[in-house]
């Protein structure tokens, strides 16, 4: 589904061509598209990678645009890869209390969030410049009469709409087909998570 598909699917659906919904569609498909994240943030379309190297001596870090951090891996010398373990920060001093001193990082805690992104706090203090890499998730570029094509749109068509129809049922104030798009919203996101459960476990261990 194209955002031109989108848009008429919208407007058919709804029976509405008005000038009000029409101004108002990209804020609805936004909308939309955002509800879709905060409710499947795992989709692989939303799993997103940084990576970088520590600075000796510092010990926060700051991951543009994420919302949320899977996972912080580093590289050492060796071309070894090790994950590190997230802990809270109230424990990170506990058994790193001297942020001066340094050695290989061996745990990472998730200190705040700005609007430049995620800064996460890495123990001990790195004491060499190793490349690590940070697996998060984020939004990406939603449809737009610029960005025609997604991944939720070719990929999860049924849950896009819904989403879509949820909102536009909202924006309208049309409580006749609120509750009706948002049970259909609520069964696509069920499936779509069954989906995902069979993609991200192996056959061997869950079955089919």
């Amino acid at each position: 589904m194209n955002y031109s598909s989108l848009v008429s699917q919208i407007q058919n659906f709804m029976e509405d061509d008005s000038t009000e919904l029409s101004n108002s569609i990209n804020d609805i498909i936004a909308q939309a598209e955002e509800m879709i994240f905060q409710r499947l943030p795992s989709l692989p379309c939303f799993r997103q990678v940084a990576t970088a190297n520590f600075v000796v001596g510092t010990f926060d870090y700051t991951v543009a645009n994420a919302r949320m951090i899977r996972q912080v891996s580093i590289t050492d010398s060796s071309s070894n890869i090790s994950f590190l373990n997230h802990r809270i920060d109230s424990y990170l001093r506990d058994f790193h209390p001297n942020t001066s001193t340094t050695s290989t990082p061996e745990m990472y805690s998730t200190k705040n969030a700005t609007t430049s992104g995620i800064i996460f706090t890495v123990a001990p203090t790195p004491s060499a410049t190793l490349a690590y890499q940070v697996d998060f998730v984020a939004p990406v570029s939603g449809l737009s009469s610029s960005n025609t094509t997604t991944w939720l749109g070719d990929n999860a068509e049924n849950v896009l709409l819904a989403a879509a129809l949820y909102e536009t049922s909202a924006f309208l104030k049309a409580s006749e087909t609120l509750s009706l798009y948002k049970a259909q919203f609520d069964e696509a996101i069920a499936l779509f998570q069954q989906e995902m459960a069979r993609n991200y476990t192996a056959e061997y261990n869950a079955g089919i």
